[in-house]
């Protein structure tokens, strides 16, 4: 099969970068995924290992001995045809009143989450749920739309109930929505008849490939870091055509072929900014040219506050890209920089290999999905963080400007830091925000001292244990609200002993010492606690350089195995008010103690 052929190509282009764990529970055949999967996974420059349980949806493998269970998988995939999941999928529907319609989803929903849950229970990974669409039209053709019995309506709406179901009940677990896939390419090259009633396999190569690109998309946000920055070039990007060249009224930018391809794009950029992304601007240009653009062009789309940060001039991408990044206090490795021009993208990615580098499409009509393939601007989750993210960049960015007011003169640091007015909240072993301390996990590179990822079912766990802390902290100031920034894992040892699993801060908030607010609020609740010594550890990256001397600075000594500890029985207690211009406040969190056996 040529999928075999070019994973095989793949491998003989760059090395792999790791490995992705793939479990497949399956009511269908599933093994013939499988070049599928190796070819998405290779472009990836992932290698790729698969279990499939057995034939049929065996609730067996949602034990703990199970062969799924013993695969660890990263992403478990549960594919599955609606009449494996209940045998009322295997009569009509529109047999049914309205009423009785309701009763058969509630029926069906009930079904479906309690075989979810049992698989949740065990670690799989990322669950991700994928229900097969059905094989032909629905019972009354034309007339489905109208009908008061319409069977796509109940569909539709017996999935947004799943939807709801796995956002709200279950952590790390996604519904890969197969009926947007058909949409997208048509049944008839979705299905393949011939081996669906042959061998029990739906998918024709396009579908195939569709589906397994999406399944390794899932495991590559959870191998990889999530990226943060779209940095845009603007000629050939944003638009078609030169601005220097052609002028404002000769790019094509507009309702008519070709500009309304690059007006597609945009609106894109829009959505993408929705799921958390940032834009910055990134251009070998005059930066009155595009200015002009960005501010007078009637259908220019992205305006010039859409960006959190530009580089317009004439220097070289490679160095905009660093300056970016040490503008908004990044790692190379959270961008992801689009261009037309295939020199500009070879420097970048020789020059930046952490980048992420993107060639906009020659072709027009290939311009407004040149990004639909990017598997780090998927999303597992959304959360209020991501979704007010360009605001908080321009919030940081009218900080630095307010604290170039104070100057360099002594104490202007702490001038600045007490004209911020800054509140912190700390909050306990609270599942409220999961999702969004998953994230933090994922993302937070620079200021991590172990780097340690969870997915929100890992941390779910942590916050139900007793013998586990899960601390978390929001910031707000006179800018604006920062949301949930910092978290810290620590677990109990024994009776007068913890250490600290993790300790991470977004980077946002760095330079305004948060980070010493909230260890010391944390070192004084586990003093009360009893406890009296503390151990932590910095575990060392090529990206967290940055918190080498933390731990020494804050009080904590090195001893001879490496570790770092602190005593909390010896020494004055910490008054924060003295010491920090952070008002901080708690929230009421249980106790924890050792578990006992």
């Amino acid at each position: 099969m040529w999928a075999q052929k070019l994973v095989a190509h793949c491998a003989t282009l760059e090395p792999e970068e790791g490995s992705l764990r793939i479990g497949i529970v399956r009511s269908f055949t599933s093994e013939l995924l499988d070049p599928w999967l190796k070819l998405a996974a290779a472009l990836q420059g992932l290698g790729i290992d698969i279990y499939h349980a057995p034939y049929g949806l065996s609730l067996q493998e949602a034990e703990p001995d199970s062969g799924l269970v013993s695969h660890a998988p990263d992403v478990t995939v549960l594919l599955l045809d609606c009449e494996s999941v209940h045998p009322a999928f295997n009569a009509p529907l529109v047999e049914h009143d309205a009423d009785t319609q309701r009763q058969v989803a509630d029926v069906v929903l009930d079904r479906l989450c309690s075989i979810l849950e049992r698989f949740r229970s065990q670690p799989i990974g990322h669950m991700v749920l994928a229900l097969l669409p059905a094989r032909i039209g629905p019972a009354l053709g034309t007339f489905d739309a109208q009908s008061e019995r319409s069977q796509a309506r109940w569909w539709s709406d017996l999935k947004g109930r799943i939807a709801a179901c796995l956002r709200t009940s279950m952590r790390a677990a996604s519904l890969l929505d197969l009926d947007e896939l058909l949409l997208d390419i048509g049944r008839s090259h979705f299905f393949d008849r011939r081996l669906w009633y042959s061998a029990r396999f739906p998918f024709a190569p396009r579908a195939a490939f569709e589906v397994a690109t999406r399944i390794v998309e899932v495991g590559v946000l959870t191998k990889r870091p999530k990226a943060k920055v779209i940095a845009l070039d603007a000629d050939n990007t944003l638009w078609g055509g030169i601005i220097g060249e052609d002028g404002i009224e000769g790019i094509a930018l507009g309702p008519d072929y070709p500009g309304n391809c690059y007006l597609d794009f945009q609106r894109r950029l829009l959505d993408l900014e929705q799921r958390g992304f940032v834009l910055a601007l990134c251009s070998k240009n005059n930066a009155a040219d595009v200015e002009h653009v960005l501010s007078s062009h009637p259908h220019q789309l992205i305006k010039d506050h859409h960006f959190v940060a530009k580089r317009v001039n004439w220097l070289d991408k490679a160095t905009n890209l660093r300056e970016l990044a040490d503008e908004l206090n990044l790692g190379l490795s959270s961008f992801v920089f689009v261009d037309d021009s295939a020199h500009e993208i070879a420097a970048v990615r020789r020059l930046l290999p952490e980048v992420e580098a993107v060639q906009m499409p020659h072709e027009p009509l290939d311009v407004p999905t040149a990004l639909e393939h990017v598997a780090r601007l998927q999303t597992l989750s959304l959360t209020a963080e991501d979704q007010s993210k360009t605001g908080m960049y321009i919030a940081e960015r009218e900080r630095r400007s307010h604290k170039a007011r104070f100057g360099q003169d002594a104490g202007a640091l702490g001038d600045y830091l007490s004209s911020l007015d800054m509140r912190m909240q700390v909050v306990y072993d609270s599942a409220a925000h999961v999702g969004r301390l998953a994230q933090l996990t994922q993302k937070t590179n620079q200021f991590n001292l172990t780097t340690r990822r969870r997915d929100e079912q890992q941390l779910a766990d942590l916050i139900a244990a007793q013998d586990w802390l899960v601390a978390h902290f929001s910031l707000t100031d006179i800018f604006g609200d920062s949301g949930i920034v910092g978290l810290a894992l620590v677990r109990r040892l024994d009776d007068a002993a913890a250490e600290l699993d993790s300790f991470l801060m977004s980077c946002r908030v760095i330079g305004r010492t948060a980070e010493q607010a909230f260890l010391e609020t944390l070192l004084r609740k586990l003093k009360q606690e009893g406890v009296r010594t503390f151990f932590a550890d910095y575990l060392p990256t090529s990206k967290n350089g940055l918190v080498a001397d933390f731990l020494p600075k804050q009080g904590f000594s090195r001893r001879a195995d490496g570790r770092h500890e602190r005593r909390l029985d010896q020494g004055p207690a910490v008054s924060l008010a003295a010491k920090s211009p952070i008002v901080v406040t708690e929230s009421n969190g249980a106790p924890f103690s050792r578990k006992t056996d």
